[in-house]
C-alpha cells in the first residue's frame, strides 16, 4: 500500500455536461474537491445592493385588513356581525380573529373563543381564514406602490411604509402625495376598501404609523419635522413598542403620554423599563428618526400538484410535499440558492385555502431537512378539509450552495484506525449522497461514475478498468 492511501481510495468522474463539478480522487490523499464559480461562469447576477432610504414615511393602514377583504367577495355580510376565525393550531378550540364593528358593539373581541363569542352575538357569522387570497391582494399593492415610489416596506397585513423623499416635483406637495397613493390603489382594490385606509406622514416610520392609526378615514395627518415633537407629546404611552406590564408600571408613575415620558429624566426611565429606555425616551421626544427601509422582496419560487381527488390523509400530504420539495430544488430559477423561507398550502374542497409557513434558522437545500419543520407544522396547523390541490413556495432564500470538504485527513486516519471500508456509511457518505442527489435532480440522470478495476495485467487498457455508477 502506498503510504498515506486509505483502504477505500477511490475516483469518481463527472460526467456532465456543463462542467460545473470535478471530483478528484487521488493516491496518497482522499478529498473533494469542488470548482467555485464566478457569477460569469454561473450565469447568476450578483446579490442586489442595498436599496435607497427613505427618512420622510408615508404609513398606508387598512384596520382589520383580511376581515375587509372577505367582506368584498361576500357583500351581502357587511350589514351583519361577522368574525374572522384565527388561523388554528391543531385539532384545539379555535379563537376569533378579527371583528367587524356590529360584532365588537356586542362584545366580540379578539382572540375571544368562538364559543363565547356565539354566546355573546348568537347571529355571528364565522369566516375561515383564506391566506393564499390575502398574500395576493398583498403583493399587489406592493407591486402598484412600486410603480409610485421606490423605497417600498411591508410591516404587515395592511400596514405599508413608503418612501417619499425626493417625491415632492412628481407628486406635488404632502396632501397631493397622498390623493396620488391613493388614486393608484384604486386600480387594484374597491373603493370602499381604499376609502377606509388611514394615511400619516411625517419624518421616520414610528412617527407616520403613530399618525396613521390617530387618523381618520379621508382625514390623513400629515406632520413637518418642526411639528414632530408636539405631536408626539400628546400621544398615549401605548403607540411605543412597550409590553403591557410596563405600561402599566409607567402609569402607576403618573406618565400618561409621551411628552411626559420625555421629560422624566433618563436614568430614572433606565431603572424603570431597563436598557430600552434610553431609545424609547428618544422616539417619544421625536429625536429618533428611523428611515424607510425597502424589503427585498425576492421572487419566490412555487411548484403544485393537483390531485385527481380531494386528500386529507395526512401520510398522503406529506409524501406529497416531499415530491414537491424535489421538483422545486430541480428548478433551474433557483439557481443552486439554498432555501429557508418555504410556504406550504392548497386549495380546500368546496372552496377557501389552507397555507402554513416556516422560516429556519440556516438556509439549506436538502429536503430531509427542508421537509421535517414543514411536517411538525402541517401538523400543528392541518387544513381543516381535504385538499384539491396542495403547493410549496419557497420565499427566501440563502447564499448558493456550496460543497463542503467531503473528507478530510483526520477523518481519513480515524476511519483507517476503526477499520472502516465503505466511504458512504458515515458523515461523509451522506454528504456524498447529497452532493448526487442534487447533480441527478438538475441533469435528469447518474452524473457521476467510479473507476473500478477489472483486469488490471491485461494488455489492452480499456479492459483494466471500467465505469459503475454510483449508487449512493
Amino acid at each position: 500500500m502506498v503510504p498515506g492511501q486509505t483502504p477505500w481510495s477511490w475516483t469518481l468522474v463527472a460526467a456532465c455536461p456543463v462542467d460545473c463539478f470535478r471530483f478528484i480522487f487521488g493516491f496518497g490523499f482522499c478529498s473533494i474537491s469542488l470548482v467555485a464559480f464566478l457569477d460569469s461562469a454561473t450565469g447568476m447576477p450578483p446579490l442586489p445592493p442595498r436599496g435607497p432610504t427613505s427618512r420622510t414615511a408615508l404609513c398606508l393602514w387598512l384596520p382589520t385588513f383580511e376581515l375587509r377583504l372577505e367582506l368584498v367577495r361576500s357583500p351581502e355580510l357587511d350589514t351583519t356581525s361577522v368574525a374572522l376565525l384565527a388561523p388554528g393550531e391543531g385539532a384545539g378550540r379555535q379563537v376569533v380573529g378579527q371583528v367587524s364593528e356590529r360584532a365588537a358593539r356586542a362584545g366580540v373581541r379578539p382572540g375571544m373563543l368562538v364559543s363565547r363569542a356565539v354566546a355573546l352575538c348568537p347571529s355571528l357569522t364565522l369566516l375561515e381564514p383564506d391566506p393564499t387570497h390575502y398574500e395576493a391582494a398583498m403583493e399587489g399593492i406592493l407591486e402598484c406602490l412600486e410603480g409610485v415610489s421606490p423605497v417600498v416596506e411591508p410591516v404587515g397585513p395592511g400596514l405599508i411604509h413608503l418612501g417619499v423623499d425626493g417625491l415632492e416635483r412628481l407628486l406635488g406637495p404632502p396632501r397631493e402625495e397622498v390623493d396620488r397613493v391613493l388614486h393608484a390603489l384604486l386600480g387594484i382594490l374597491p373603493r370602499p376598501l381604499v376609502a377606509a385606509i388611514r394615511v400619516g406622514r411625517a419624518p421616520g416610520t414610528f412617527a407616520a404609523r403613530v399618525a396613521a392609526e390617530s387618523a381618520c378615514p379621508g382625514a390623513p395627518i400629515l406632520v413637518e419635522s418642526s411639528g414632530l415633537a408636539r405631536f408626539l407629546a400628546s400621544c398615549p404611552l401605548e403607540v411605543l413598542p412597550l409590553s403591557d406590564e410596563k405600561v402599566d408600571r409607567l402609569h402607576r408613575l403618573d406618565l400618561r403620554t409621551l411628552g411626559d415620558l420625555g421629560d422624566l429624566p433618563l436614568s430614572a426611565l433606565l431603572r424603570q423599563v431597563g436598557g430600552e429606555g434610553r431609545i424609547l425616551r428618544e422616539l417619544a421626544r421625536g429625536e429618533r428618526i428611523d428611515p424607510v427601509r425597502p424589503l427585498h422582496r425576492p421572487r419566490p419560487l412555487r411548484v403544485s400538484l393537483d390531485f385527481p381527488a380531494p386528500v386529507g390523509d395526512r401520510e398522503a400530504l406529506h409524501r406529497g410535499v416531499d415530491r414537491l420539495l424535489d421538483r422545486l430544488l430541480s428548478r433551474p430559477e433557483r439557481r443552486d440558492r439554498a432555501l429557508r423561507g418555504l410556504r406550504a398550502g392548497g386549495h380546500l374542497e368546496d372552496g377557501g385555502s389552507w397555507q402554513v409557513e416556516v422560516t429556519l434558522r440556516e438556509p439549506t437545500a436538502r429536503r430531509e431537512v427542508l421537509a421535517s419543520p414543514l411536517r411538525s407544522r402541517m401538523a400543528l396547523r392541518p387544513p381543516s378539509r381535504a385538499l384539491d390541490t396542495l403547493f410549496v413556495e419557497a420565499f427566501e432564500f440563502g447564499a448558493p450552495t456550496d460543497q463542503t470538504s467531503l473528507f478530510d485527513p483526520q477523518e481519513a486516519r480515524t476511519g483507517v484506525e476503526e477499520g472502516r471500508t465503505d466511504p458512504m456509511g458515515d458523515r461523509r457518505g451522506l454528504l456524498l449522497r447529497e452532493a448526487l442527489r442534487e447533480l441527478r435532480l438538475r441533469l435528469g440522470h447518474d452524473p457521476l461514475y467510479r473507476v473500478v478495476e477489472v483486469d488490471p495485467w491485461s494488455r489492452i487498457p480499456e479492459r483494466r478498468h471500467a465505469l459503475m455508477t454510483v449508487e449512493p
